[in-house]
């Protein structure tokens, strides 16, 4: 079951806006990556170039915090928590990133990387949604 967006804050979510990921490396550090997203009946979605560190994390550890702030106002944002429920590879993890190609530079092909660049979506239950500002 995953937790609903405030509607308040459901622009944060709208806006082709950065989420910063953070995920728990093996040995039990944080780390955090400005990725792009999207929200798709209530899960988060967002991709990876597989073999990345914060790809292995996740695989090690399937549970993730991310964070989006509001440009226009650094006091209001939205964090969400909440497990990865499934891992997209291959031609799915490809169609994933120019979604968000599209979403996010107007493209809809991803051009920032080798077109044959295996990658990978993850799907995400925010169990766990907190806003604020």
């Amino acid at each position: 079951m995953t937790t609903t967006i405030p509607e308040a804050y459901r622009d944060l979510i709208d806006r082709p806006l950065m989420l910063a990921l953070a995920t728990t490396l093996p040995n039990g550090t944080p780390q955090v990556t400005p990725v792009w997203f999207y929200e798709e009946d209530g899960y988060i979605y967002f991709n990876t170039a597989a073999g990345r560190l914060k790809d292995k994390a996740m695989r090690e550890n399937p549970y993730i915090a991310g964070m989006v702030l509001d440009p226009e106002n650094p006091y209001r944002y939205m964090q969400i928590r909440g497990p990865i429920v499934e891992i997209l590879e291959g031609a799915a993890g490809r169609t994933g990133i120019d979604r968000l190609s599209l979403r996010y530079t107007g493209n809809p092909v991803y051009s920032f990387g080798p077109p044959d660049e295996p990658r990978v979506q993850y799907k995400v239950a925010p169990e766990k949604v907190f806003a604020q500002g």
